[in-house]
């Protein structure tokens, strides 16, 4: 999957080389998904994991405001809990979010009131694109997670228990 991604895609922009095979194209714009959604999925537990783990933020709020005060708060009810409650809160944290992840592909997958068809149409240098499909009718996105997990996630040891 990595590979695939370094062998087509050109630049730090989202630029695509397109692949000559449709079914390397699938592959492709699947693969891209999935590191979409795990790199989004990474970001939050980043996020949740510094609340729970550092009493101040890495750079200070500019201003008070809303979401300074909410830092704050997490900051200071998670300052007092011992290691092994902070660990299990991120547990908790972990299975929701990928239970939430996993729950949406499962829903595209299997949408009750008809079929949900998911296509990317690439950015290319030249300009020139085609949609390529990323849901298909016998391959589930859901079933895809735990490799996009394993090739994309930084958290791809405490995704895995």
């Amino acid at each position: 999957m990595i590979e695939l991604i370094e062998k087509y895609v050109v630049d730090g922009f989202g630029n695509i080389n397109l692949p000559e095979s449709e079914d390397e194209k699938r592959k492709l714009a699947r693969a891209l998904l999935g590191l979409s959604l795990i790199g989004n999925l990474d970001n939050w537990l980043n996020n949740a994991f510094d609340l729970i783990d550092n009493h101040e933020p890495e750079e200070p709020f500019l201003r008070e405001n809303a979401l300074s005060r909410k830092d704050k708060a997490f900051r200071l009810a998670f300052a007092h809990l011992d290691n092994a409650v902070k660990e299990k809160i991120k547990e908790i944290i972990i299975d929701t979010a990928s239970g939430v992840l996993f729950s949406s592909l499962v829903t595209f997958d299997q949408f009750e009131y008809g079929d949900i068809c998911i296509s990317l149409r690439p950015k290319t240098l030249d300009g020139k694109s085609e949609a390529l499909d990323i849901s298909d009718k016998w391959e589930d996105l859901h079933d895809e997670l735990p490799e996009w997990i394993e090739n994309f996630s930084n958290y791809r040891k405490e995704l895995k228990s």
